[in-house]
């Protein structure tokens, strides 16, 4: 923090002018604009810390003059989630990032009361109250936020919004009517978690959304002393080892939607969980994280305050989890080796917030590599969130491991929909069955069957069933990370620990492997991802599709594990 801070003494302010922000009306680009517009903020955090740990007035006359440039701003809204034309005085959008700035200048105001000078502190009070608070006590309920509660939207702006009312506006005579609003979104905010503990858009959005909701919690326990602490709420305790189960070691993560593949915590929430709730997993995440020097983005304000309790590190004692609500399924052979096969699954709907089109995708993840894998998150531009999103191949259906006939897939809208019919829990091997007929338009099939069987060690077998038209191309799409070496029937997928055999059941499916080509993804592995392609025709109008997928070293740990596959298979009869 003090070697950015120090630099920051010298570095020029970054300028925002007017044609920066239109570059996104013209491009669709965000960066452009975004890249400096963050950087002023995380600025003022860093100058306020360097002021605190030092008491330099260096930092603070530094930090002054990034709060005036951010209040000399014309919106706060960034150009993405904008309402053009502006016209003075009836800008009324409330967004993630103008919410949070005034969190950013509400803490600010709050810590540095007793050090800035009262021209100001009144401004920064002014700015808050004249973009953010006022505009949400007159037209609450016309930000589609107020009762978006899916979208991690609810939470971190009725979350940003409630810590700035506090730390501010509590003396207004309208800030109990706006709390009141607020707490109504939080309330149903967290009424769309699954009550299993998990969020929908998954963990990324789940550090974001709940965080802020968090914040709002910690303050508004503070200011009742106790009588009213939202972080007591069932809800929120149920979803705190949510980013453990989504972990995949040893640098990975479950990254279905707009997820990234590479955690990115909040290290203050880890701390304010491990603090409140003495949660042993949490203390074994972040253990695991320091180990693999995941944990670098900066040190935050509420860091300062939120120091964890010493917890002994252990991991759940469970293996599997099933998140019914969302309909996603984890399930690893062990929490303590980390080479271990883990393997998740989701069903879901293709309208859910962050949507991609990938209604039964899977990951398989083992030797430290996701071998089966979910191309993540792509770079967010205009057309990312607008009508071609479901063109680019990492949203739409083709960029995921699904089942297609005649080259077509599923349908984008809610009523497109899977579900987990069927999870069998045993010791050495779990069963997942997904009907996803109804992910699909009824001219494409009249059926889509998906079993997944997890043999732990030994390996996993999918096999896909499917009703359509006769004689139709039917095929079992499967993306991959790592090398490959391909012979007639099967694929060896090769990793840095380890390698996967792919190896469908007799040779009726042919076994191919393609690619896209020039993905926009923020993953540099994946711009040209590659896929499996397992194809058959449909006879008498069904197809079955059923592949071994099984981890090895050796050769021989390859015949034994493939020996074992088929001798369990026909003992369960699958």
């Amino acid at each position: 923090v003090l070697k950015n801070a120090s630099k920051l003494l010298n570095d020029s302010i970054p300028q925002l002018p007017r044609s920066l922000y239109d570059d996104f009306f013209r491009t669709g680009r965000r960066h452009v604009f975004e890249e400096p517009y963050f950087l002023r903020r995380r600025a003022v955090e860093d100058l306020t810390l360097a002021y605190i740990f030092t008491g330099r007035n260096t930092y603070l006359d530094r930090c002054r003059d990034y709060l005036w440039a951010i209040m000399e701003e014309f919106t706060w809204v960034i150009p993405a989630h904008a309402k053009t034309p502006f016209k003075p005085g009836e800008e009324h959008v409330v967004d993630l990032f103008s919410s949070g700035t005034a969190m950013l200048l509400a803490d600010t105001w709050d810590l540095l009361f007793n050090d800035l000078d009262k021209e100001t502190l009144e401004w920064m009070r002014y700015n808050i109250l004249r973009r953010v608070l006022i505009p949400l006590r007159e037209h609450y309920y016309e930000q589609w936020w107020s009762k978006g509660y899916e979208s991690n939207w609810c939470g971190v702006c009725a979350g940003n919004s409630g810590c700035a009312l506090i730390l501010v506006a509590l003396d207004e005579p309208w800030s109990m009517e706006l709390l009141h609003k607020i707490l109504k979104s939080i309330d149903g905010f967290l009424s769309t978690a699954d009550p299993d503990g998990a969020w929908v858009e998954g963990v990324g959005y789940w550090f974001y959304g709940f965080s802020r909701v968090f914040y709002f919690s910690d303050l508004l326990a503070k200011v009742t002393d106790g009588r009213i602490d939202i972080l007591e709420d069932p809800r929120i305790k149920a979803t705190i080892t949510f980013p453990v189960w989504m972990y995949l070691p040893p640098r990975s993560q479950v990254n279905f939607g707009d997820t990234g593949n590479t955690p990115s915590v909040y290290m203050d929430i880890l701390n304010l969980i491990l603090k409140r709730y003495k949660e042993p997993s949490i203390a074994w995440y972040i253990q695991r994280l320091e180990e693999e020097g995941l944990i670098n983005n900066g040190v935050s304000l509420r860091e300062l305050i939120w120091k964890p309790d010493e917890v002994e590190p252990r991991p759940p004692e469970q293996t599997s989890k099933w998140y019914r609500r969302i309909g996603v399924v984890i399930t690893r052979s062990s929490w303590n080796d980390l080479d271990a096969p883990i393997l998740a699954v989701k069903a879901g709907h293709n309208a859910e917030p962050h949507n991609h089109v990938d209604v039964g995708q899977f990951i398989y993840h083992c030797y430290g590599n996701s071998f089966i894998c979910d191309l993540g998150v792509g770079i967010y531009d205009r057309d990312y969130f607008g009508f071609k999103r479901y063109e680019n191949p990492i949203c739409g259906a083709e960029g995921h491991n699904l089942i297609f006939v005649d080259g077509r897939s599923q349908a984008v809208g809610r009523e497109y929909k899977g579900e987990i019919v069927e999870f069998k829990h045993e010791d050495d091997w779990e069963l997942i069955k997904l009907d996803l007929t109804g992910a699909y338009p009824s001219d494409i099939l009249s059926k889509a069957m998906r079993t997944l069987v997890f043999f732990k060690r030994s390996g996993l077998v999918l096999v896909d069933e499917v009703a359509c038209r006769e004689n139709a191309l039917v095929e079992t799409r499967l993306h991959f990370r790592g090398d490959f070496q391909q012979m007639d029937h099967w694929v060896d997928v090769v990793a840095e620990k380890g390698r996967v055999r792919i190896q469908p059941e007799g040779y009726s499916i042919e076994v191919a492997v393609d690619h896209h080509k020039g993905l926009k993804t923020r993953d540099a592995m994946l711009v040209n991802a590659k896929y499996i392609r397992l194809i058959k025709r449909a006879i008498r109008g069904c197809a079955e599709i059923r592949v071994y997928m099984i981890p090895h070293r050796t050769i021989e740990e390859l015949n034994i594990r493939l020996t074992e596959l088929e001798e369990k298979l026909l003992e369960l009869k699958i």
